[in-house]
């Protein structure tokens, strides 16, 4: 079946209709109409503004050459949204999170008419992955909620962009990931944090937590150190340093999993990973 033929008008209503979300940690910022959906990550709004939707990843845009799950994506949202009465949610903190760098709002959108939450619709289709930040961490567990509907289902984006192993990590250098397997040691030096996935640090995968996000962590009761041994999974852009590796900069981008491979606040369904995750072993940075 073609990507684009299993998104009907039925399948986004079936898979968003009886679908609600907390938005008691944001703030509410009024209602404007949509004119016009610029790509799947930019909504034009009636006074002007460009809306860049927060907490998503679409894994195939490019600017100049957008991939099929992103047109999709693009075309789903015209559908839902142009000529539609939003309601935007940003922030509490005017000077926290609500604009990029390019003077976009970022604001998760709920259409008036029937409350449908846009960035929740784009997770539970498949057509995008949770991609939050520190300055915009708000919704995360929500969002995973939608996103571990799809992934169950392997619907849309999952088939093509699945979580990956730690092993696996090496040919993705470059991308945003998804990454789940066993933390193998926890060492702390310099003033930052090294997780260690395989047995040389030198060409393993390793999530890196320098200081600024170990203080972003400690204020939300977190010890990255006591996850030795833990099963967990993470997002963010893999680079080369020594080996693979993700800078972690905000609690709500790992998920610590039970022994079935669960994150016991989402209930959500392990990822098929086509490697098993390392052993626990002893072994210093």
């Amino acid at each position: 079946m073609l990507l684009t033929s299993a998104f009907t008008t039925g399948s986004v209503c079936a898979a968003t209709a009886s679908k609600t979300a907390d938005f008691s940690t944001l703030r509410p910022m009024g209602n404007t109409r949509v004119m016009q959906v610029i790509s799947p990550y930019h909504i034009l709004l009636e006074d002007g503004r460009v809306v860049r939707l927060s907490g998503l990843n679409f894994p195939d845009y490019d600017i100049d050459n957008p991939g099929l799950l992103a047109t999709t994506a693009r075309d789903i949202l015209k559908d839902m949204l142009e000529g539609q009465t939003v309601t935007l949610y940003q922030t509490r903190s005017k000077d926290w999170g609500r604009t990029n760098v390019m003077g976009h709002a970022l604001a998760h959108l709920v259409r008036q008419k029937d409350h449908l939450w846009v960035q929740g619709a784009m997770l539970r289709l498949g057509l995008a992955r949770m991609d939050t930040g520190p300055r915009n961490p708000e919704m995360a567990q929500a969002m995973l909620e939608a996103e571990s509907e799809a992934r169950h289902k392997n619907d849309g984006l999952w088939p093509l962009y699945p979580v990956i192993t730690p092993d696996q990590a090496t040919e993705h250098i470059n991308s945003f990931q998804i990454v789940q397997g066993r933390v193998l040691s926890a060492a702390l030096k310099n003033n930052t944090i090294y997780l260690n996935f395989g047995p040389d640090w030198k060409t393993d995968f390793t999530i890196v937590i320098a200081s600024d996000a170990r203080r972003i962590l400690t204020r939300a009761g977190v010890d990255p150190l006591q996850w030795r041994g833990q099963e967990i999974r993470v997002r963010g852009w893999i680079e080369a340093i020594n080996g693979p590796s993700i800078a972690l900069t905000h609690a709500e981008a790992v998920e610590i999993l039970d022994q079935n491979g669960l994150n016991p606040q989402s209930q959500s369904a392990p990822p098929k990973l086509s490697t098993p995750p390392g052993t626990l072993m002893e072994m210093e940075r």
